[in-house]
């Protein structure tokens, strides 16, 4: 499969890390960390893409990685199977019941048919997740209603090897603002490929309609491009297609039925989203799922996947309102008063909202899960900040969030402060988590400490109070980023997702007992 989604954020690189699939992926996309914008063939500052790169603060991933879906998709599978998974494509669902009278778990009764053969198999299971698309038959069979708007919007794609003489043709991103085709996008792929995208503005509506052939897709882009050059050599991929705007009524229903992806929200491809979107609803639903089904979390857990994702995906909706409707060159009514072309009400909302739009200002609402911070300026749903430390022993530093890769398990993260300055406070705080790790089921968390001191001629671990391993943090600059001082420490739980679920002061470590008490099963 060619074309589709290309573009991955910072913050969603950043999941993909954690998942360790991302130095794969890197391999093969293409690394964009710029962009330009032109109109009438002269560069514009300040619009388009070029706003993004303004905000990727507080991540060592800032850029954006350009990889088409068909080489995405491999990697993800490959890395699959290397965890012993199989994979099983070409199967297709027929139909679903939830049989609630049935005597154990595996409530969800699922038909498949595999294509190639005819061959039915019956499969039974404790949950089904529906991730088939905007089409969605599993949304259908659960009677899911999908919300929202279908807009007279159409855009085109096109994917392939081109030439042009536009200056930083391989920058990574371009914006064209065309007088006659919207907000034109051109962006660098892998393998030397290049995306062509257009809108199908009301004068070209008015002479193609639905009848826009590939030809007819070339003549214009062309001209879209103008006074720059356009040339194709190959053509891998096109596309047209109109924009609808919806979500669906619930992303978990019944208990055993879970949305995810495309199939409980779709929308334009004009911030690239879409990809963006689909992974973080999946990796917030892994973790809860597994959890789960091993019996870590109560029912509420995997609730909060629907409040959480859904608000998520509703705001987006919102936005998307606005940038589909600038970037196919038209103005919506509210913003009439502000006297703005479309252009350049495009760049207003891209840069008042671009934190959510890379995904470093994603963050969810309180919940059982996530429970208000009693140490730290960062609240408890928001990403958790990254930072530069040190192992015993070396001198390279390394990341903090490569100490926390996403198998699922939680990280009690104790910043310890300066060992000198919280003392006795750091010692019993110790002694407190150490005993609530014991009795949380096996597997289910990580502990690090980090001492915000360099070791003075000799590694000092053996005299310093820890829990799970040591690192330094010599310029207090994890420390800082989580906003605890040196004299005071704290203790943080990271979600398996990466996301703050609580943080608290030495003095009051007994409450991440109550923390986990709130959702761990005891039984």
């Amino acid at each position: 499969m060619y074309g589709r989604a290309t573009t991955l954020h910072p913050r969603t690189l950043e999941l993909l890390d954690q998942l360790g699939i991302l130095d794969d992926l890197n391999q093969i996309g293409y690394v964009a960390r710029d962009s330009v914008t032109y109109r009438d063939g002269k560069r514009v500052t300040a619009r388009g893409w070029e706003i993004m790169y303004q905000h990727m603060r507080g991540t060592f991933l800032n850029y954006c990685l350009n990889i088409r879906q068909k080489y995405s998709e491999e990697v993800i599978r490959d890395a699959y199977v290397a965890l012993g998974g199989e994979p099983y494509i070409g199967w297709r669902l027929d139909g679903f019941d939830v049989e609630k009278a049935c005597d154990d778990d595996y409530k969800v009764v699922s038909h498949v048919t595999e294509a190639s053969s005819g061959r039915r198999l019956t499969v039974r299971s404790k949950f089904i997740v529906g991730a088939d698309g905007s089409h969605s038959l599993v949304r259908r069979l659960a009677g899911i209603s999908f919300e929202g708007d279908h807009t007279n919007f159409r855009w085109v794609r096109i994917d392939g090897r081109f030439k042009t003489d536009m200056p930083d043709a391989d920058i990574g991103f371009a914006s064209i603002e065309s007088k006659s085709h919207g907000n034109v996008l051109w962006v660098q792929l892998d393998h030397g490929v290049k995306r062509i995208g257009f809108a199908m503005t009301q004068e070209l509506l008015a002479k193609y309609g639905d009848k826009l052939t590939l030809e007819d897709a070339k003549v214009e882009a062309v001209k879209s491009m103008e006074p720059f050059t356009l040339e194709f050599e190959t053509i891998d991929w096109w596309t047209l297609y109109g924009i609808n705007q919806r979500v669906a009524e619930c992303f978990y229903n019944n208990d055993r039925v879970l949305l995810a992806g495309d199939a409980c929200h779709t929308h334009s491809s004009g911030t690239a989203q879409g990809m963006n979107t689909g992974v973080h609803d999946a990796v917030n639903l892994a973790w809860k799922l597994g959890g789960i089904v091993k019996g870590w979390y109560s029912i509420d857990v995997l609730r909060s996947y629907d409040r959480e994702r859904r608000a998520v995906a509703q705001y987006l909706i919102n936005l998307d309102k606005d940038f589909s409707a600038t970037i196919s060159g038209t103005v919506p009514d509210r913003y009439r008063d502000l006297s703005l072309s479309s252009n350049e009400l495009f760049a207003k909302v891209f840069d008042d909202t671009i934190d959510f739009c890379i995904g470093l200002g994603v963050h969810y609402d309180e919940s059982v899960i996530n429970k208000p911070s009693l140490a730290t300026a960062i609240s408890a749903g928001w990403r958790a900040p990254d930072a530069l430390i040190y192992a015993p022993g070396s001198r390279l530093p390394i990341r903090l969030l490569h100490l926390m890769p996403n198998i699922g398990a939680w990280s009690i993260l104790l910043l310890a402060g300066h060992p000198q300055k919280t003392g006795e406070r750091l010692t019993r705080a110790v002694e407190t988590v150490k005993q609530l790790s014991e009795c949380l089921p096996r597997s289910m968390a990580r502990s690090i400490t980090l001492v915000a001191q360099r070791p003075a001629g000799g590694d000092q671990r053996f005299s310093i109070p820890t829990i799970g391993r040591l690192y330094y943090d010599p310029e207090g600059s994890a420390h800082a980023a989580y906003r605890v001082s040196d004299s005071n420490g704290a203790v943080v739980i990271i979600r398996p997702d990466g996301i703050l679920g609580y943080a608290t002061q030495f003095d009051e470590a007994n409450s991440v007992q109550e923390y986990f008490a709130g959702f761990i099963n005891t039984h």
